[in-house]
């Protein structure tokens, strides 16, 4: 008698254990895809519905919800939801600004031991707003407009002359005459309407001559338009470029006959300095080479300064040095400063030296 009742009791016990065991929250999406399909920029933000069904048998909890980027913005329903009920996460997908198909995760946490995290897709395709005349105009000086206010030329041989165009749109309400000034002589420039029209657009075609601004590196312009608009009739425009040396001439024979530089260090590390200090370097080099060398820039980063050499005409196997100064004031911390070196070698005609330290 006392075994069966063990045994009866052992049985309740251990269907009591397993019926605790199985108790758990369970989350089923009717979908974990949502398709926005085909949203208009022009509309800015669009919202999305994911629903969900605790299917389990004890109280599910959403604990978060993490979208994968900022363009994404969920709210969701956090209180308790017995077996049997719903809940929901709203998705919002801003379009603004991110024309074209897109693709955003978004993580959902819950208490859900078989689903503690699961991951939702939000997707669809974004068409462009009309572009105004503000959108492709951004550089605004007045009433006239700019697509840039800045030409670059990038990488210029010193023997090249290359055009580009300022392209601009009068915003105004009244005609708008242009003229130039302060212009650099190795700069033409022609406009393309003496006089540009309300809601008109236009243009100014520049010609930068590379030889005629016989420098090398990067270098940096401005010249001014002068206009009867009655807000900010001066308007500055900037133009710069990248200036380098045309080897294209050489042939393999010349090439061995060309010069060399060799620089004993390219870079110095000054480890530790005090405020105020100057900190002093000479970089020192050779011509290896098999003709003359011909040291035609040499140009500092802020804070540091780079004389001249004492030579920069050398002539096979001569010597020469780089002497730089390094004003420490106010500058704590590491620091790291360059000076570009522009030479005549085929081989090594942009060298960058480099200074470093710490700052105390």
């Amino acid at each position: 008698m006392k075994k069966s009742t063990l045994i009866i009791t052992s049985c309740l016990m251990l269907m009591s254990v397993l019926s605790f065991a199985q108790e758990k929250a369970t989350i089923q999406f009717q979908s974990k895809v949502y398709d926005y399909g085909k949203i208009r920029e022009a509309d800015g933000a669009a919202k999305g519905v994911f629903t969900f069904t605790n299917i389990g048998n004890d109280t599910l909890l959403v604990t978060a919800v993490r979208p994968s980027c900022g363009c994404t913005a969920s709210d969701y329903t956090k209180d308790p939801i017995l077996p049997g009920g719903t809940g929901k996460i709203e998705a919002t997908y801003n379009a603004a600004g991110r024309p074209g198909p897109f693709n955003k995760a978004i993580t959902v946490t819950t208490n859900d031991p078989d689903n503690a995290s699961i991951v939702l897709t939000i997707k669809g395709e974004v068409t462009p707003k009309s572009k105004s005349k503000a959108d492709e105009y951004p550089n605004k000086i007045g009433n006239l407009y700019f697509k840039t206010n800045h030409l670059a030329f990038q990488d210029l041989k010193e023997i090249d002359i290359k055009i580009d165009t300022f392209k601009l749109y009068n915003n105004g309400t009244k005609p708008l005459s242009i003229q130039f000034s302060n212009l650099p002589l190795f700069l033409k420039a022609e406009i393309k309407d003496a006089v540009i029209k309300p809601d008109m657009e236009s243009a100014i075609i520049i010609t930068y001559d590379a030889k005629a601004r016989a420098d090398y590196g990067y270098v940096f312009d401005k010249f001014f338009l002068t206009t009867d608009d009655d807000d900010q009739p001066e308007k500055l425009l900037y133009v710069s470029a990248n200036i380098v040396q045309d080897f294209s001439w050489m042939t393999e024979k010349d090439k061995k006959k060309a010069p060399h530089i060799l620089f004993e260090n390219e870079s110095f590390d000054f480890v530790t300095a005090k405020d105020g200090d100057n900190i002093e370097y000479s970089f020192k080099f050779q011509n290896t080479g098999k003709s003359t060398l011909k040291i035609l820039k040499t140009k500092a980063s802020c804070g540091c300064t780079a004389t001249d050499p004492v030579k920069t005409v050398l002539k096979k196997g001569e010597s020469s040095e780089i002497k730089i100064v390094f004003n420490t004031t106010g500058r704590k911390g590491n620091q790291h400063k360059t000076i570009t070196v522009i030479t005549n070698d085929p081989d090594k005609s942009v060298i960058v030296l480099h200074i470093q330290g710490n700052v105390e």
